[in-house]
């Protein structure tokens, strides 16, 4: 049998049994699949990073975000078709189809679970609750992709192993850039060049074109469009890092426990104002690709900069 062989069959195992148990556990996967999506883990570490602890919620970030571009690389350079493609018995639950978009390997929602809910495990590494209960929901949502027909096993392993070390480079930089003086502008530099070439990679690639009765498998233009919003965060997001440690260095336990949460709910809104609206905005006026460069780099640099100054002045500088 094949290496791809079995992953197809073990899918159809599953598809089976969604099957034969009339789809009752599909909307429990629909919900378990959306902590590795970007909206459940965004609005953590944001809370994380404005109303708790600013080196976890630093460090969390920062793991979701190289998983983020690392899995972005690794998506156009293995250009894998989804599942249903490379078999069409494979049949994914309707719902599922929204969100798995581009390339198949590995997987992002993996990438985003591991890289959100394992940092968090190490964070609070000897507390055994926090630890298990996010190893439980990492592993839960590995397996939903499965159970869902959007990815096979070897994109949600393959996915887990490589944020499983993006954890540790990550701890270890982080660590690296506190030991020393302007450490912060050395990484800053790095990052740029790896998301300018990242973005000129994706956008001048070839890519495969395949075609089955005329008709084409599948467009990679979405995928070249996309990175123009996924670097754009990634941008904002370490920008902002360093414009906040370098001028704010706010504290994140400022204001009472009131104020904490209504610091996150009004922080959750301006973001998702700025995904829906502002991208509409700067789309029509400087278009798409550019726009949602903008766009996104403007909702990074507003988790990670302007949403703390703001939290500094209306808190004032004491706690």
């Amino acid at each position: 049998m094949s290496w791809i062989g079995w992953q197809i069959d073990y899918l159809l195992l599953l598809q089976s049994f969604r099957d034969l148990s009339g789809h009752i556990f599909d909307n429990f996967f629909l919900t378990v699949t959306r902590f590795g999506e970007i909206a459940i883990p965004a609005m953590f570490m944001s809370f994380v990073y404005w109303c708790w602890n600013k080196k976890a919620g630093i460090y969390i970030i920062w793991s979701y975000m190289f998983g983020f571009i690392t899995n972005m690389f690794l998506k156009t350079t293995a250009c894998i078709y989804r599942p249903w493609i490379l078999d069409s018995r494979v049949v994914p639950l309707e719902q599922a189809f929204p969100a798995a978009t581009g390339y198949s390997f590995p997987s992002g929602h993996t990438a985003g679970a591991m890289t959100t809910w394992g940092s968090t495990a190490v964070i609070f590494w000897k507390n055994k609750y926090v630890r298990y209960g996010c190893m439980g929901l990492i592993l839960l949502v590995m397996f939903s992709r499965n159970y869902l027909g959007v990815h096979t096993p070897q994109d949600v392993i393959v996915s887990f192993g490589v944020c499983l070390f993006i954890l540790f480079i990550v701890k270890r930089v982080l660590e690296w850039e506190s030991e020393g003086k302007n450490r912060d502008l050395v990484l800053i530099g790095i990052i740029t060049l790896i998301n300018i070439l990242l973005l000129l990679y994706v956008n001048l690639k070839s890519y495969p074109m395949d075609y089955v009765n005329g008709q084409l498998l599948f467009n990679p233009c979405p995928v070249k469009t996309d990175s123009f919003a996924r670097i754009g965060t990634a941008m904002g997001i370490f920008y902002g890092w360093l414009l906040e440690k370098r001028f704010i260095n706010f504290d994140p336990k400022m204001g009472n426990y009131l104020h904490k949460i209504i610091r996150g709910i009004v922080g959750f809104v301006v973001v998702y104002l700025f995904s829906t609206l502002g991208e509409t905005v700067f789309v029509n006026y400087i278009g798409e690709k550019a726009g949602l460069f903008v766009d996104y780099f403007v909702i990074g640099l507003f988790i990670t900069f302007i949403y703390p100054y703001a939290i500094k002045l209306s808190c004032g500088n004491n706690k």
